[in-house]
């Protein structure tokens, strides 16, 4: 029985995509929601974050420019939602004020779900997050003390960051607003285990969620496994073993991007996911436009190997995709992007 309904299940998925391809998976459709990065420059160095430890990469260090953002929007208005954060920190933009208005203004929602670490946001910004309805703020604090949380947030202020959410729940609250909603972020690593039941009573205080992630790096290798388990509810604690209990790596939807909401750097350089940080693709927003930028064979041809279970090496590896660790995971299984039950349960 378990054999047919695997076999079953690879048949739908199949169906599912071959179906999906000619219709809301096709390559050349038009998304409504994009990522464009608000800065590459971050006032932390982080351990591990080789991004800001090598001068960004061939990305470069930057922040989008309002007249860029507004042209955007102006020529694409089936856009209804971006997502800001993604390498650097949002709040050194000196523009986002303005940003956050123009979109506002036009009715897109903006979010920073891949993380902020709130540790210079001004009370200005924090007024304007409330005023223009900014959707969605992932909180990055990986500790609940300052001894724990600047040992990885390197450069970091504990004391501050809880402030500053202090002072933004007072600002919503005294402005009637749900928005900003917030979560707590919090990677687990070797400074922290023992913290992690004291930021969930902290969050709770805070009226926040708290969301555990896994350590990115393959070196760390958790000490109080017990404890971690029943605090988190995490069934896996590193990525190492999460790729063996499920046969897909963690964090297998961010290649959904290529598909629903594309990435691009603070200048308009196609990077296509949030991953890709120096082989990147040969098109800019800002120069050369939405649809021709999404149009580019690279791009194409990358999604086309995303849904494949088995692809033929010498067709794909001069994509950028071919060397991302998240393809490789899922290759030794077997598996395509399995979009059907990552979006449908």
């Amino acid at each position: 029985m378990k054999q047919f309904m695997l076999k079953l299940r690879s048949t739908l998925e199949l169906a599912f995509i071959r179906i999906a391809y000619h219709g809301w998976l096709h390559p050349k459709k038009m998304p409504s929601t994009v990522r464009i990065d608000a800065s590459t420059l971050c006032q932390l160095k982080c351990e591990g974050c080789g991004f800001q430890k090598s001068n960004h990469r061939g990305l470069g260090g930057g922040y989008l420019k309002l007249v860029d953002f507004e042209n955007f929007l102006n020529e694409n208005p089936y856009i209804t939602r971006v997502e800001l954060s993604n390498y650097g920190e949002i709040f050194l933009n000196p523009e986002l004020i303005s940003i956050m208005k123009c979109a506002f203004e036009r009715k897109v929602t903006l979010e920073a779900k891949m993380g902020v670490n709130f540790n210079t946001v001004t009370t200005e910004q924090m007024e304007a997050l409330v005023d223009y309805q900014f959707s969605f703020l992932s909180l990055s604090i990986d500790g609940a003390s300052q001894k724990t949380y600047a040992q990885y947030r390197i450069g970091g202020d504990f004391n501050k960051v809880i402030a500053n959410i202090r002072q933004l729940q007072i600002i919503k609250k005294e402005r009637g607003s749900n928005y900003p909603k917030l979560s707590w972020q919090y990677v687990i690593n070797q400074y922290n285990e023992e913290d992690i039941a004291a930021a969930k009573k902290m969050a709770g205080e805070l009226e926040i969620p708290i969301v555990f992630k896994l350590n990115f790096m393959d070196s760390y290798e958790p000490v109080a496994e017990d404890m971690i388990r029943e605090e988190t509810g995490l069934d896996c604690l590193t990525r190492k073993d999460y790729l063996k209990k499920h046969r897909e790596p963690y964090l297998n939807e961010d290649c959904l991007q290529l598909f629903f909401d594309p990435q691009f750097s603070w200048d308009g350089t196609l990077t296509g996911c949030c991953r890709i940080e120096t082989d990147v693709f040969e098109k800019n927003l800002f120069r050369d436009g939405l649809s021709q930028s999404l149009n580019t064979k690279l791009l194409v041809r990358s999604k086309e190997l995303l849904l494949q279970k088995k692809p033929n090496e010498k067709d794909y590896e001069d994509l950028p995709c071919w060397k991302c660790r998240l393809l490789k995971g899922r290759l030794k299984y077997d598996k395509s992007l399995a979009i059907p039950f990552r979006l449908f349960g």
